[in-house]
């Protein structure tokens, strides 16, 4: 089975994603310019309606734009919205939520609020499916449907409110940014960006849905993943068909491929099988390349972790966790676990049992799934306890 299961991703270089870059930049800029241009269609030749709202929007002081950053800040996260209520009637789960530098995602219970700088212009909402049965690509879509039409909504309802107020009012020009802000979203929203951008748009992410192509397959797939550590399940458990299924997937994402990675290394590790682990830990540090700062910081930092505790190779951990940002990792088991492997490496495993102690008091109680990170920290355990047998170096 271990050689059935061998890694099938491909090893992908460093500058492989500046293609896609520089497609996603030109894509942007065509929207800018296509924005730019439907505005002066519609001002100049659009309905009664888009005139009059056009005519209210004006920028010539503090309140004006003060009004306009207001009602664009209230029409993104009114799309949100969108998502996020539709998520949860369909039974979504909920990995987390960004509104600008604020990331929150929930953890046993809490829903820590995280600080990442530069990321002043983000608002999201991400969560996966609890049960992915015959019925997962129609919810799939009415989640992704779901914020183009309540930008739809607050077009309408803004649109209503702003013909019917006063042209001098403040909150009329409020209203009347809403209605503009809303109008481009919903429109330029319907244009797909590229297959290869590192975050595809609602309608590209409906398209390959409604087709039921090889992105929708990546996507499920990727679902998969993710759900599979949600639902409890320890690693050495995972079900043979999916690890044989996963292991000849070829997904376009570099996103799926870390995703079926690390359930790889897991399953790997959890069965004993460090060879494969080590594989599959290449390979996922490969597909991570391509992916998010943040998502990358996780798998060298993980595959940090596996080199002390599973290589013995000091050198090549302390060479890995030199590149860590230790304040972005997530959940706050793996940030413990990574400092005190990290002071393992650096010759100080004196405090190391500190932050395995605090790793091991944030994992969840009863789920088998955990079971497994408590084994890596029993082994960092031992290895710290080991370590301080030998000298401190100064």
């Amino acid at each position: 089975m271990a050689l059935a299961l061998s890694p099938k991703l491909p090893h992908l270089p460093v500058d492989a994603p500046q293609p896609a870059k520089l497609a996603e930049t030109q894509f942007h800029l065509l929207l800018l310019v296509t924005g730019v241009g439907a505005g002066a269609l519609l001002q100049t030749w659009g309905p009664a309606w888009t005139k009059t709202i056009f005519e209210q929007v004006r920028l010539d002081s503090f309140n004006a734009v003060l009004a306009l950053l207001l009602a664009f800040v209230a029409s993104i996260l009114g799309h949100e919205a969108g998502h996020l209520l539709a998520a949860l009637y369909l039974n979504y789960e909920i990995l987390g939520a960004a509104i600008g530098p604020l990331q929150m995602e929930p953890w046993n219970g809490r829903i820590p609020i995280r600080l990442e700088k530069g990321k002043w212009s983000r608002c999201s909402i991400s969560a996966v499916p609890r049960d992915l049965d015959d019925r997962w690509r129609v919810r799939m879509m009415i989640v992704v449907a779901s914020g183009p039409f309540a930008s739809l909504l607050l077009l309408l309802a803004s649109t209503c409110a702003a013909l019917g107020g006063s042209s001098a009012s403040e909150l009329t020009s409020f209203w009347s940014c809403c209605s503009e802000v809303n109008l481009f979203l919903f429109l330029l929203g319907l244009v797909p960006n590229g297959r290869f951008s590192s975050v595809r748009n609602d309608s590209a992410l409906f398209l390959a849905l409604w087709r039921n192509n090889a992105d929708a397959r990546d996507m499920f797939v990727c679902h998969q993943a993710i759900e599979l550590s949600l639902s409890g399940i320890r690693p050495d458990d995972f079900p043979e068909s999916l690890l044989r299924e996963w292991a000849a997937f070829e997904g376009r994402r570099p996103y799926t491929r870390l995703m079926i990675a690390r359930r790889m290394v897991e399953w790997a590790v959890d069965s004993g099988n460090i060879q494969l682990a080590g594989e599959w830990d290449q390979a996922a540090l490969a597909a991570s390349r391509l992916c998010s700062p943040r998502l990358a910081n996780r798998a060298l930092a993980e595959s940090a972790c596996f080199d002390l505790v599973f290589n013995d190779d000091l050198p090549e951990a302390a060479r890995k966790f030199a590149e860590v940002e230790f304040a972005g990792l997530f959940p706050p088991p793996l940030a413990e676990r990574a400092m005190a492997a990290h002071l393992v490496a650096r010759d100080l495993p004196h405090r190391a049992p500190a932050h395995i102690l605090r790793a091991q008091y944030q994992l969840p109680l009863g789920n088998p799934y955990y079971n497994y990170e408590r084994m890596w920290l029993g082994r960092l355990h031992s290895k710290a306890l080991l370590a301080r047998t030998r000298p401190i170096s100064h």
